[in-house]
């Protein structure tokens, strides 16, 4: 049985509802992110640029998950997250009307701050929201909504007019996201900690060392992300430079990339427990292979092809990460350890990214994005020889015996 809200009396409604909101959500994300990258490129034609704009919104997750975990275990979760909405909204909002390369920084950082807060929040939410629905099931769910989300924004930019419009877009769809989460209840439920346990603010880490086999999978996925993060800036310069596939391109490589992990996350859904850790592993072999592939295309319609198989991949990896955490971490502590893997593969992403411009300026645009994938492979290779398929999604027992978010019996404590 899963934690439930009181409010929650209609079976799966609550998780319906956060589905919905996040294919609004992340459809203006996309959007957002296409327009944003592409007015920073077009307005200094740097790399470099690029990249700092996609670090400033990664980096506040990477070293405010401590805190942020910490918030959303001690905190009402919906409130939590419905005023970290409302930021992203502001930020959004600002970056429209910004005509300056540092007041975009300055802006994106305020929504990294806030992304901070709902990366894990809507992961440790899932538990609450799942309802009779198996957790599993349920995260395929929402992670694919995410994907199915963001493979529609980047759609939309072409049809958008301008970047400004874009970016208003998604901050009326943060609102409305910010209006719907504070409607599910979760600001009525939290785990207690069991006497004597773990509770500090750096308990999700210690846990995460606890768990070696658990903690090992997070740091094989987490590099398999600073690869994908090179990707992040060279797929730019590969649609524009070398296929020559302007702005229609680079919007259709993300699209097939976040379409492929969509359906990924649906096979993800459907895979029994003990194939969910060697699903894992099969699907950063599967997403190494189409990023290399995609690398060597020689024409725009092939790399759109191979970036939709690697995104397969991608959305594999995904669930089945995420639903083994959920499953193994204890429920006190779902939202710092949701936390510290949402600071450690935004961290990995942001390594990527900032490694992007030398490994372009030292391989090329082609030979960088080859050796990510290559790289995402070999990090396939070493989970295999350090047994990382052999996890199960069972809870973690620790000295002191505590529930799993999904485990029977997991302690709700009233919040008002």
């Amino acid at each position: 049985m899963q934690p439930s809200s009181p409010r929650n009396h209609t079976p799966g409604r609550p998780l319906r509802i956060a589905t919905a909101l996040q294919v609004m959500v992340a459809a203006g994300n996309g959007l957002a992110y296409v327009a944003l990258a592409l007015r920073v490129y077009q307005e200094t034609h740097s790399t470099w640029a690029v990249t700092m704009v996609l670090l400033a919104g990664g980096l506040p997750v990477v070293l405010l998950a401590p805190v942020s975990g910490l918030l959303l275990d001690r905190l009402p979760m919906g409130r939590l997250l419905a005023v970290a909405g409302l930021v992203v909204a502001a930020a959004l909002a600002g970056l429209s009307l910004a005509h300056s390369f540092v007041a975009t920084i300055l802006l994106v950082l305020c929504f990294g701050v806030a992304d901070s807060v709902l990366q894990p929040g809507l992961t440790a939410a899932i538990p609450h929201l799942a309802g009779d629905v198996p957790l599993v099931r349920a995260t395929s769910r929402l992670q694919g909504a995410t994907m199915g989300g963001t493979a529609i924004g980047p759609l939309l930019a072409g049809s958008i007019g301008g970047t400004s419009t874009a970016l208003l877009l998604d901050a009326g769809a943060a609102v409305l996201f910010s209006v719907g989460i504070s409607m599910l209840g979760l600001r009525h439920t939290r785990a207690s900690a069991p006497h004597g346990a773990d509770d500090g603010m750096a308990a999700g880490l210690r846990y995460l060392r606890r768990d070696r086999p658990m903690g090992l999978l997070v740091v094989v996925v987490s590099a398999m992300l600073a690869f994908l993060g090179v990707t992040m800036v060279a797929e730019l310069f590969l649609a524009e430079r070398v296929l020559h596939g302007g702005t229609t391109g680079y919007a259709l490589l993300i699209t097939a990339w976040t379409g492929g992990m969509t359906l990924g996350t649906v096979i993800a859904g459907r895979l029994p427990s003990r194939l969910l850790a060697p699903g894992v592993v099969v699907g950063l072999v599967v997403l190494g292979l189409g990023v290399a592939a995609g690398a060597l295309s020689p024409v725009m319609w092939m790399a759109i092809a191979a970036y939709g198989i690697g995104g397969v991949g991608d959305g594999v990896q995904l669930v089945g990460a995420r639903a083994l955490l959920l499953q193994r971490a204890p429920a006190h502590l779902a939202g710092r350890a949701s936390a510290v893997f949402s600071g450690m593969t935004a961290g990995a992403v942001s390594v990527g990214m900032a490694a992007a411009a030398p490994l372009v300026v030292l391989f090329g645009i082609r030979g960088a994005l080859l050796a990510a994938g290559v790289a995402s492979v070999l990090a396939a290779v070493a989970a295999r020889a350090l047994r990382v398929h052999h996890l199960r999604g069972e809870p973690f027992f620790d000295a002191v015996p505590v529930a799993s978010p999904a485990a029977v019996g997991a302690q709700l404590v009233p919040l008002g």
